[in-house]
């Protein structure tokens, strides 16, 4: 997940943040809070919950949007891990749509923090859907943001995401570490300025599922855990993988339709043969629960 994302955030552009206006959430016309579990990631970030707020004024076309995470960890979250990831994200679903957007559950912007580093002060990232995947964009004007030791957030005008202030949204926030944690813990959350709206309803699912692959090494006679990264809007896969020595099939293992977190990584382990030595290969291929299948993708697999 951390090669993932560095990929990602390549070439953004970095503005100057329009000042702390998240510090006083008082005057919020409506606001939401999401609970998500306590204690389900390990030692990393635990996100304890999500808070959404929006803001207008009677008779004013524009107002804004408040999305406030708050996690365990009694440390500034902003601070990074030291080498450089970014700690926490927030994603908006914009349409409400998981079959548009990126390809994780079909978010259409993506909200992250970079830590302050080399003399520079920490700085908030901007990202919008680039086919499966974000790519940098400039900061809207008046995009502020807040960080502390178990809060952070962002606070953004309905117009720079492309939707009016009683326009409603699914939206999901992720920690980037070994051990992600996602509030929720499936799916997103969907949050209605105006109570009682439903989300729309949705049409059948057209869009195959995107598969990214990652190199392996394994001892001969030992398991041999490999890596990949289902993506599915809607979250749930069926993922095949099958281990071939040159053109010859050695393994084939099935995984049945599931949930498949798209900002976590998923492994199948193979126990190598003893007598196995050598460069081998791997592919995989998702299908989704309407039977829309990816793209074959293929990474090698060494055996020492």
């Amino acid at each position: 997940m951390r090669r993932q994302y560095r990929r990602s955030l390549r070439g953004f552009v970095a503005c100057a943040v329009a000042g702390l206006v998240l510090a006083g959430v008082a005057g919020a016309d409506t606001q939401t809070s999401f609970v998500d579990p306590t204690g389900d990631a390990g030692s990393s970030f635990d996100i304890t919950g999500l808070r959404v707020s929006s803001y207008h004024s009677a008779g004013d076309s524009n107002g804004g949007v408040g999305l406030e995470v708050t996690v365990t960890h009694n440390r500034f979250w902003c601070g990074g891990d030291g080498d450089g990831d970014l700690p926490l994200i927030i994603a908006i679903d914009t349409d409400q749509n998981p079959d548009t957007g990126s390809a994780f559950y079909g978010t259409e912007v993506e909200f992250a923090f970079s830590p302050p580093a080399n003399a520079r002060d920490g700085e908030a990232v901007f990202l919008r859907a680039n086919g499966w995947d974000f790519k940098g964009a400039r900061l809207p004007e008046g995009l502020g943001w807040e960080c502390g030791p178990t809060i952070g957030g962002y606070f953004i005008g309905t117009s720079a995401l492309g939707i009016t202030p009683m326009s409603g949204f699914n939206v999901v926030a992720a920690t980037i570490s070994s051990h992600p944690d996602t509030a929720p813990d499936i799916g997103t959350f969907n949050y209605q300025p105006v109570a009682g709206t439903p989300p729309p309803k949705l049409g059948p699912d057209t869009r195959a599922p995107h598969v990214v692959i990652y190199p392996a090494d394994a001892v001969h006679g030992r398991l041999a855990t490999l890596t990949y990264q289902p993506l599915d809007g809607r979250g749930k896969t069926a993922d095949t993988i099958r281990i071939y020595r040159g053109k010859r099939l050695l393994k084939t293992i099935r995984r049945p339709l599931r949930d498949s977190n798209p900002f976590k990584l998923s492994h199948v382990a193979w126990r190598v043969p003893r007598a196995l030595r050598g460069r081998l290969r791997f592919s995989v291929r998702s299908a989704d629960a309407a039977g829309n299948q990816s793209n074959l993708r293929w990474a090698s697999l060494s055996i020492r």
